[in-house]
């Protein structure tokens, strides 16, 4: 039997069971069923994490490549999903799910990093952050400015400007608020790995 963990974590109820009755939908079936830990749980080894701005895919737990060491397995970290439905369709929210849980079925090159991960598996048609856009991206996140992040990146604010309204169209969001609240989360626990997946 296939059991799909997953974690809806937030103080709005109605957005945590909104979400548990639509992954359970999708998941469940005959041999597939789905286990929905607390959101305070420490000790489970979790396959996704529900936030409102963002979805954390648990990559190495979730697929436990047998070809990797686990010096390799624990230190490749996590994939983060932007997850915005603040705005979005009911429809639009069940489509995003429905691709967030076909990660499930990925298949593991050797090579196993995210690049290589989105070149093998299904996701390859979606346009994906550069690494200066996931640069910018974090450095929003830490709350630095576009005359800084020029500075620093040896880039024109113009660029560095370009740079944030690809990525943010390529992660969905539609308003700033939305876009800091992600990269935030993204610049407080990515270690330096590119692992933001659009989708």
């Amino acid at each position: 039997m296939d059991v799909l963990i997953i974690r809806v974590v937030g103080g709005d109820a109605y957005f945590k069971l909104g979400i548990m009755s639509l992954v359970i939908s999708q998941w469940e079936n005959g041999n597939k069923k789905v286990e929905v830990v607390p959101d305070d749980a420490t000790a489970f080894h979790l396959s996704f994490d529900f936030y409102e701005e963002v979805v954390v895919v648990h990559a190495t737990d979730l697929i436990g490549a047998p070809h990797l060491s686990e010096s390799k397995k624990g230190c490749w970290g996590n994939i983060y999903i932007p997850f915005n439905c603040r705005r979005a369709t009911l429809a639009q929210i069940e489509r995003k799910i429905s691709k967030i849980l076909a990660i499930s079925s990925w298949k593991v090159p050797n090579n196993f990093d995210l690049i290589h991960l989105i070149a093998h598996n299904d996701f390859k048609r979606y346009q994906q952050l550069s690494p200066a856009e996931f640069m910018i991206l974090t450095l929003i996140g830490q709350g630095i400015d576009c005359h800084f992040i020029s500075k620093t990146m040896n880039r024109s604010i113009k660029t560095v400007r370009t740079h944030y309204r690809s990525a943010s169209r390529k992660l969905g969001f539609d308003n700033q608020a939305d876009f800091f609240r992600f990269a935030k989360y993204v610049a407080n626990n990515s270690q330096g790995a590119i692992n933001t997946l659009c989708l």
